[in-house]
């Protein structure tokens, strides 16, 4: 799969609010970057629990992209991100890029980089409680 299919599919993945084929297009040890989580999500544990979290707050959340540029194993896009949260009455709109590298056909590091300062409240409440779930 080319590192654009990849981005692809992880956009698609996530449009579909699937976490369980986003999750497979990462490596063991990856690293998930989102702003709106607040934190720095190392390995497919924590990504998966990151996931869940983002689709748990949200009544609807897209990435659309809208151009990349691209080496043999980076990529980086820029586009939009737009969420509706369930306890807000209107959804955001919110610039964001897009970096992703892989190794061997897996994504090894995702982040996203947008301004989340008026919408950093995904993180009310403890994202990593629930990691014990998963052990």
């Amino acid at each position: 799969m080319t590192i654009h299919a990849q981005l692809n599919a992880f956009r698609d993945a996530f449009n579909r609010r699937d976490s369980t084929a986003a999750l497979m297009l990462f490596a063991e040890h990856a690293v998930f970057e989102m702003p709106l989580l607040g934190q720095r999500l190392f390995g497919k544990r924590e990504i998966a629990i990151g996931l869940q979290r983002i689709f748990e707050v949200t009544e609807s959340a897209q990435i659309q992209l809208s151009g990349a540029k691209e080496s043999q194993n980076l990529i980086i896009a820029e586009g939009r991100l737009q969420a509706k949260l369930h306890r807000d009455a209107h959804a955001v709109d919110i610039p964001l890029a897009v970096v992703l590298e892989t190794q061997q056909n897996d994504i090894m590091r995702l982040s996203t980089y947008l301004d989340a300062r008026p919408y950093r409240l995904w993180t009310d409440g403890t994202l990593f409680a629930s990691v014990h779930a998963f052990n």
